[in-house]
């Protein structure tokens, strides 16, 4: 079976590998947590009387499940970390320290642009991805899995 990185050239693999594969996990993760999102939202619209509770409460939860979802996967995919044992506590903390800055940034952001210019919960959500791919790129290439 060839994988999909065979298809590219080498030197396009060797000097860019790790961005390829990022931005490949990236891809999954962004369609995974706003897919989590979307449903729970919907299922918290069911639950909660006041719209508000049902989609910042989605919003907290899928980033939770999306942070482990992306570690697990930046982990043994896009770093390729060794690191075990004890080590992974402390770099599953850095990893989810860079997330929680992405999400707290996601929680100001969303109610100010659901509440303040008007724009429905879900398209906020999706207008919301640039941002936090940006912020989760450089922080866990300087900084959870730093070599």
């Amino acid at each position: 079976m060839i994988s999909s990185f065979e298809l590219l050239p080498n030197n396009l693999i060797n000097q860019h590998g790790t961005k390829i594969r990022f931005v490949a996990v990236g891809v999954w993760n962004t369609i995974f947590g706003y897919l989590v999102f979307v449903g729970l939202d919907l299922v918290f619209s069911y639950i909660f009387s006041k719209r508000y509770l049902a989609y910042m409460s989605a919003a907290v939860l899928a980033n939770i499940l999306a942070i482990t979802n992306a570690y697990i996967f930046h982990k043994y995919i896009t770093f390729q970390s060794q690191v075990r044992g004890k080590g992974i506590f402390l770099e599953f903390a850095r990893f989810a320290s860079t997330y929680l800055f992405s999400m707290i940034l996601g929680l100001v952001l969303l109610p100010f642009l659901v509440e303040v210019l008007g724009l429905a919960p879900k398209i906020s959500g999706a207008m919301l991805i640039p941002t936090t791919m940006i912020v989760s790129y450089f922080g866990h290439s300087n900084f959870s899995f730093r070599r």
